[in-house]
């Protein structure tokens, strides 16, 4: 505990030195977050870019503070016997995630090629590195130190590496791995995928679509099974093991997608959850709605365990807020009500009343947490500052600290900021990303208001939505502008404010893609054009990998003989069009853009098909999208390999 205030205090006087100064936290109330000056798009912020911290952990026998930033490709490592201070430590790339043993840092890559960097703390200096495959994440160390286990999120799988060879082994899992717990003895990895895997509905009135928590045996290096969490849950972010391995709490988003959304008041169309499991039987336990009655608790992202295993932390992204949770009384509750989770029962809101504190922070985007000896830190995404909430005393305090100068704002990066902000949302029940994690799909499908009632559709990524108007399914919004004015009115309930709609707007326009893990990430590819399309397909500072042979002859393909090009032409990959899909309706529906196809199952409009063959396949027999009839096995699989590349 005395480490642990030392700490505090260590902070709180570097921010004091570097002109930062320490506040305590209070929540706004106008709907908008803290920013500093925006920029003008295109416009070079002075200093270095945003830190945009993504992981926290502890070093030196716990008595430094290590931030991980990604934008910034920088740690700062926090040093209290040294009067303060603060030490930069650069990185080669954007950072996903550490780990800490001894002097070392085991630090993950945001690339398509990623690495995992062996970094001396001391120093600085890089002592290994291996590849490991696409952006590795949540790095975790064996009991001994020896292995090392990474979430290869667009590979689907885990990887595990030999540290003394550097020995690299890959397990797929199921979809979009993003955060690793292992067991106390080091026999089983708990693995929080991401999104569903799309399946066959098992009716068509009670559809199950649901992410799953996937268990490895780290000694057979293979799947021990799969915990389908309950259906409509998506958008899995943190995992967390009880100290005494016997609980797995994971985080997600809790979607009634198949519920009508006029009303959005207790949760209606997003409620925010912890499931809990059951390390030994491997069952679910509970799945604990974080909402109260009246107010969301959006978008729940890190979560962790007290070091007594009495408390259970959760981080709301979406709320800027810390959940502390009794977790012995919670277990209580849930075992006097065995009742199988059962939307939208009255049960769900109250299950955390009376033994759950909610905590403002004063960050923007808190998506880590770190906590030691009841001390808690919890870096800001958006705002690159650090909450210390010191839960020793009868009401928590909170404590907040820059980590950096502050920077002027660029428009997209303010957009960004709104576009996972619910506190813009009525009553703060979900954020734009709630439906668009990362900007992209939920792997679900919706009846919205925001074009009518009667025509459920597949969630649409919105990547190069803002590039390629008309938006929505139908069509119906001329242009990005637009479409957010009625998202925020019909699926937030609240009415636009012209600032942030502008802004929301320039951070459409301005995602990158994710270059495709069916690329050769090892031989980069010269862009083919200067076209201002292109460069905001292929993110031009992000390395991209080169066609497989396979893929260039499905080039060809799309090109000419499958005629794909017509309605997917470069750079954009859409005509821009509402074309009839040749699906039996005959109704018009928005030619979408195929730049990152690879991660966006199902497809078509209603979600029909499941796969990417199945599209161009069993739901297209009109031959409307495109002549695949007329391809033989080995070119429906090369244009399968293009079509994956994009």
């Amino acid at each position: 505990m005395k480490d642990c205030v030392n700490l505090l205090r260590s902070i709180c006087i570097a921010a004091v030195l570097c002109g930062c100064g320490v506040r305590a936290s209070r929540p706004r109330h106008d709907g908008k977050p803290p920013v500093g000056r925006s920029t003008e798009v295109g416009e070079q912020a002075p200093g270095s870019l945003e830190l945009a911290p993504v992981a926290v952990q502890s070093c030196h026998q716990g008595t430094r503070i290590l931030v991980l930033g990604s934008v910034g490709r920088r740690a700062i490592l926090l040093d209290p016997g040294a009067g303060g201070g603060r030490r930069m430590i650069p990185l080669p790339a954007a950072a996903t995630g550490v780990a800490v043993r001894g002097g070392l840092a085991y630090v993950t890559t945001s690339e398509p090629a990623g690495r995992v960097l062996a970094v001396d703390l001391d120093t600085g200096g890089m002592r290994a590195q291996w590849r490991v495959g696409h952006t590795p994440t949540s790095p975790v160390l064996s009991p001994d130190g020896r292995r090392l286990w990474v979430a290869n999120r667009f590979d689907d799988a885990v990887a595990s590496i030999e540290l003394a060879t550097g020995q690299v082994r890959m397990l797929p899992v199921v979809r979009e791995p993003v955060a690793l717990a292992l067991s106390p003895d080091g026999r089983r990895l708990f693995v929080a995928n991401h999104l569903p895997q799309p399946k066959p509905a098992l009716d068509d009135e009670n559809p199950c679509i649901a992410a799953e928590v996937s268990v490895i045996d780290t000694v057979q290096n293979c799947i021990i099974k799969n915990i389908e969490l309950p259906s409509g849950s998506q958008g899995l972010r943190g995992l967390a093991l009880s100290p005494d391995g016997r609980h797995v709490a994971v985080t997600h988003i809790l979607s009634g997608y198949s519920r009508p959304t006029t009303r959005i008041a207790q949760g209606a169309m997003n409620r925010n959850a912890v499931t809990l499991l059951d390390a030994e039987a491997l069952e679910w336990i509970d799945t604990v709605v974080l909402d109260d009655p009246n107010r969301g608790a959006a978008n729940p992202w890190a979560v962790a365990f007290s070091g007594d295993g009495r408390r259970l932390l959760v981080t709301h992204a979406g709320t800027q807020e810390l959940s502390v949770i009794d977790f012995p009384t919670l277990r209580e509750r849930s075992a006097a009500n065995p009742t199988p989770w059962i939307p939208p029962g009255a049960r769900d809101l109250t299950m955390l009343a009376g033994i759950r504190r909610r905590v403002p922070l004063g960050v923007q985007g808190p998506r880590a947490l770190l906590e030691r000896a009841g001390v808690v830190y919890v870096p800001g995404f958006f705002s690159d500052n650090l909450a210390v909430v010191d839960l020793n005393a009868p009401e928590p305090s909170v404590r907040v600290a820059a980590l950096q100068e502050p920077l002027r704002t660029t428009p997209a990066r303010l957009g960004e900021q709104y576009f996972h902000d619910a506190t813009l949302c009525f009553e703060q029940w979900q954020s734009c990303a709630t439906c668009h994690p990362d900007g992209r799909s939920d792997a679900l499908y919706w009846d919205l208001l925001n074009d009518g009632l009667g025509n459920t559709k597949d969630t649409k990524s919105l990547l190069m939505s803002a590039l390629t108007p008309p938006l929505m399914w139908r069509g119906v919004r001329a242009d990005a502008a637009e479409a957010v004015r009625a998202g925020i009115h019909h699926i937030q309930f609240a009415e636009p404010d012209p600032e942030q709609v502008q802004a929301l707007t320039e951070y459409l326009r301005h995602m990158k893609a994710v270059p495709s893990p069916h690329l050769n990430a090892g031989v980069p590819e010269t862009p083919q054009t200067q076209q201002a399309g292109c460069g905001k397909c292929h993110a031009p500072e992000v390395p991209r990998g080169s066609l497989t042979a396979a893929a260039r002859r499905g080039k060809m393909l799309f090109e000419g003989k499958a005629g794909c090009a017509t309605c997917h032409p470069h750079p954009t990959f859409t005509s821009g069009q509402t074309v009839d899909p040749g699906l039996g309706s005959g109704i018009p529906y928005d030619v979408p853009s195929l730049v990152e196809v690879w991660r966006t199952a199902p497809y078509l409009h209603r979600g029909e098909a499941l796969t990417l063959r199945e599209t161009i396949t069993n739901f297209n027999f009109l031959q409307q999208r495109g002549r695949t009839k007329d391809l033989n096995e080995q070119e429906l699989h090369d244009l399968l390999e293009y079509l994956q590349s994009l």
